[in-house]
């Protein structure tokens, strides 16, 4: 809540706070040839459970006014399947299954992931 504090301190006085957040616990992984699989990002989760405990606590606090909240889907898309496993695999909070581990470093095309994502505006209060 600190963070959501400070951030609400330099905010003009109308300012809006823009929250985007991956929300996929398995997004799927796909490339030419179908779908890989999928990355398990139920850790990821819990981080963002505990953004929205505190995001709620500064709205209770009259910190922010909920403006707007949209999901949409996001395509990463990478060169092959060596480059997706080296990027995603140093995401926080996510792992790859030994299967679909097995299914990137194989893979010469291009590799996306879809990812869910969350998008909220959080108007400044006065």
């Amino acid at each position: 809540m600190h963070a959501l504090r400070n951030i609400h301190a330099a905010l003009a006085a109308d300012g809006v706070l823009v929250d985007t957040q991956p929300v996929s616990a398995s997004p799927t992984v796909a490339s030419d040839g179908g779908e890989l699989g999928s990355l398990d990002m139920r850790e990821w989760l819990d981080t963002i459970h505990a953004v929205d405990e505190r995001t709620a606590e500064t709205i209770a606090a009259g910190l922010y006014e909920p403006e707007h909240e949209s999901w949409f889907v996001v395509t990463d898309t990478y060169d092959n399947g060596p480059e997706c496993l080296e990027i995603a695999g140093g995401w926080r909070g996510t792992s790859i299954p030994d299967s679909v581990s097995t299914r990137l470093a194989a893979t010469t095309s291009l590799v996306t992931v879809q990812q869910q994502v969350r998008l909220r505006l959080l108007r400044r209060a006065p």
